[in-house]
């Protein structure tokens, strides 16, 4: 990805790239002069605090050889506190563990106060922090926002604080990092300066040092494009060479395309005909089972036909049966009548012959019990006839079904012989249509002849341009050559004549 630009972007890249450096270098030399500062900062307020810490312990000392009281020891003690300054007017505090003020020189109405409450502009208690970091650790720093004397504005404060636990006093004073900050600020402005300052160097150098590599290539550059040019003329005349080849190429191809759109078309008129041959195989057999169906038809319907010709007699024979059941049952309805009649008055007369007439009324008894069986057999005659109806309806209904696959089958001859009509002539059209794909194919091989004439002499054009071409293909090699001198001299001057040697 590098390689792809050029040299005056490569050099101030490079220089770009080494004041990243010189400014990361300047990152952390900043880290290490805030960081001086801090302990600076720092070293001091333990110093001042371990002075005051000092001061109490004397007093706690006098107090525990009970030279003093602890009461007027505590009072010299702050006293002495009191009277110390450092700096701008800067101070040492006392509170104790349950966040009270103990003392503050510059506001001595706060003694006794409760500050467990009393927080900065962020929310950070600091003197309950204070009470916190003196029964964790016994000593520590202590970060927090405060204004100045004078002023209402916060500013950022740093606090030593030690615990003296035999007073419960925790001793500490606090200084403001302002200072450390506007030294900081100015030592970054005057790092910024040079950076600027080297970057801009840097950045001149690179461009001197470009314009110095590039102006010998650009001179090399004038050696290339006027070998350029000669090259470019020369490929002009190898373009018209070209050109005239290309033309005749364009008319080769078209013979080419009509020779193919030639054979194109034979193959389809050959395919045509073999597809209508196929069609006209498969008439000829669509015919011939239509014909054969036409005959099995023909057969069922003569079957048919005698069927219903059976169906008939066989009605007419039912019909004669019928009638003669008919008349029998007749004579049976009669002698029935009669032998009720007989019956009726022979028990009437038995009744009237009293003892007398008993055995006549067995008589008339039996008697009637042949009119009974008399009237049974006239129903199981009444069952025949019924049956013997059924059967004439189920024949009649034989004879309906079968008479209309008679017409079912008559219509199927009919259409079979249409069906081998309409094929007939289907296969003379075809017949016709073979005889004009033959007559197309003819000359579609006349055609074929023709273009292939045209690409003979077309072939021998083209061998003449390619003699043409290979001459000015000659020319072009040497110029080639003066390129590649001129592309070693262009090669000693970026990379120099050591590093080619090797």
């Amino acid at each position: 990805m590098f390689n792809k630009f050029g040299i005056k972007v490569k050099v101030l890249l490079n220089s770009f790239v080494s004041v990243f450096i010189f400014a990361i270098f300047l990152v952390w030399l900043v880290n290490i002069y805030w960081g001086v500062l801090l302990n600076n900062k720092r070293e001091k307020l333990q110093s001042i605090v371990e002075l005051g810490s000092t001061l109490v312990d004397s007093y706690i000392q006098l107090e525990k050889k009970k030279e003093l009281t602890k009461e007027e020891a505590q009072k010299r003690a702050l006293a002495n506190i009191l009277a110390l300054r450092y700096s701008n007017n800067d101070y040492i505090f006392i509170s104790n563990t349950k966040s009270e003020v103990v003392l503050v020189p510059p506001k001595p109405e706060m003694t006794g106060k409760d500050m467990s409450n009393f927080a900065d502009p962020t929310g950070f208690k600091i003197y309950a922090n204070f009470s916190e970091v003196a029964k964790k650790s016994g000593s520590g720093f202590v970060e927090y926002m405060f204004p100045k004397a004078g002023s209402t504005e916060p500013v950022k404060k740093l606090s030593y604080i030690k615990y003296m636990p035999d007073w419960d006093w925790i001793v500490g004073t606090g200084l403001y990092m302002d200072d450390a900050y506007n030294a900081l600020f100015d030592f970054m402005k005057i790092l910024l300066f040079a950076c600027v300052f080297c970057m801009i160097v840097l950045i001149f150098i690179g461009i001197y040092f470009s314009n110095s590599v590039i102006k010998p290539l650009v001179d090399v550059c004038q050696y290339l494009l006027s070998s350029s040019k000669t090259l470019s003329n020369k490929s002009d005349e190898l373009k018209k060479s070209s050109g005239s080849v290309k033309s005749y190429s364009k008319e080769q191809e078209s013979s080419i395309q009509t020779t193919a759109a030639a054979i194109s078309e034979i193959t389809s008129m050959i395919g045509k005909t073999t597809e209508l041959t196929t069609n006209s195989a498969n008439l000829a057999n669509s015919i011939s089972t239509k014909a054969v169906s036409g005959e099995v038809s023909m057969k069922n319907m003569i079957t048919s036909m005698h069927s219903i010709h059976e169906a008939s007699s066989k009605l007419k024979d039912i019909e004669n049966i019928i009638n003669e059941i008919e008349i029998k049952t007749q004579v049976i309805t009669e002698i029935v009548s009669k032998t009720e009649l007989l019956s009726l008055n022979a028990s009437i007369e038995a009744a009237r012959a009293g003892e007398h007439g008993k055995g006549f009324s067995v008589v008339a008894e039996e008697v009637g019990n042949l009119a009974h069986l008399s009237g049974k057999s006239s129903a199981e005659i009444h069952d025949l006839l019924q049956k013997s109806r059924d059967e004439v309806q189920h024949i009649l209904a034989q004879t309906i079904e079968r008479v209309e696959d008679g017409e079912k089958r008559t219509l199927k001859v009919s259409e079979s012989f249409t069906e081998i009509v309409e094929g007939i002539k289907e296969i003379n059209h075809q017949i016709d249509q073979v005889s004009s794909a033959t007559k197309e194919q003819e000359i579609g091989v006349k055609q074929i002849s023709t273009a292939m004439g045209k690409l003979d002499q077309l072939a021998f054009k083209n061998a003449e341009e390619s003699e043409n071409s290979l001459k000015v293909t000659d020319e072009i090699s040497n110029e080639s050559n003066n390129l590649n001198n001129i592309v070693s001299k262009t090669e000693n001057v970026i990379y120099g004549f050591h590093k080619k040697a090797n």
